[in-house]
């Protein structure tokens, strides 16, 4: 399954300057709705932008630990 409400389009820029400290590798993009796609320890993420969703980027549900360990980090350096 595909969470596609949790990550805000906006953050793309900071989530990519966070994966890149973490140690992930940004890839070049495949196909026409993928718009982010990262690599650490043979582990591929991958995030999607639909027609429809203007406002959210689409994830699979086995990468939602990334995503909440990013989202935690930035709450902690904001406080």
């Amino acid at each position: 399954m595909a969470n596609r409400n949790t990550l805000h389009i906006n953050k793309l820029d900071d989530f990519k300057k966070w994966l890149l400290s973490d140690g992930w590798e940004i890839l070049d993009t495949k196909g026409d709705y993928e718009i982010i796609r990262a690599i650490k320890d043979k582990r591929l993420l991958s995030g999607y932008k639909k027609l429809e969703a203007k406002e959210h980027i689409s994830l699979l549900d086995r990468d939602m630990d990334i995503v909440r360990a990013y989202l935690k980090a930035r709450k902690e350096t904001k406080q």
